[in-house]
């Protein structure tokens, strides 16, 4: 697996189980030198570069999503279009300790603006979360 982000994110990467790899111009470059065999799937969690990248990697549009943004042909993953128990399987996953959802703070209702600060800094490593 391979995910990208700022200098300051590789060891998140790595600790996630990624081989980092900077975003940027030159991406695609960068993800084949690390894949030249191929890459086979891709899901873009910011923007559209990789979108953009894995396309030019021959990635096909059905095996690309996005959450972030609209791509014509590009699938995107959210909670309006998830197939019935997808939150169950994901907790379930959870539960069980195969998937990890890092925290990177947690905040109380009251202090919601501080939060929305902390994401719109956008290199928050791990997810920001509100206690009602």
């Amino acid at each position: 697996m391979i995910g990208t982000g700022s200098a300051t994110s590789s060891d998140f990467l790595r600790d996630l189980g990624a081989e980092p790899v900077p975003y940027g111009d030159g991406l695609a470059d960068r993800v084949r030198a690390l894949a030249p065999d191929g890459v086979t799937a891709a899901i873009d969690l910011h923007g559209t570069e990789t979108v953009h990248a894995a396309r030019k990697l021959g990635v096909q549009d059905d095996r690309i999503c996005t959450i972030a943004a609209q791509v014509d042909g590009v699938p995107a993953a959210n909670g309006a279009n998830a197939t019935p128990g997808a939150l169950e399987e994901i907790a379930r996953l959870v539960a069980a300790g195969r998937l990890r959802v890092p925290i990177a703070a947690s905040f109380p209702i009251e202090e919601i603006r501080r939060a929305a600060e902390l994401q719109a800094g956008r290199h928050v490593h791990g997810k920001v979360v509100i206690d009602l």
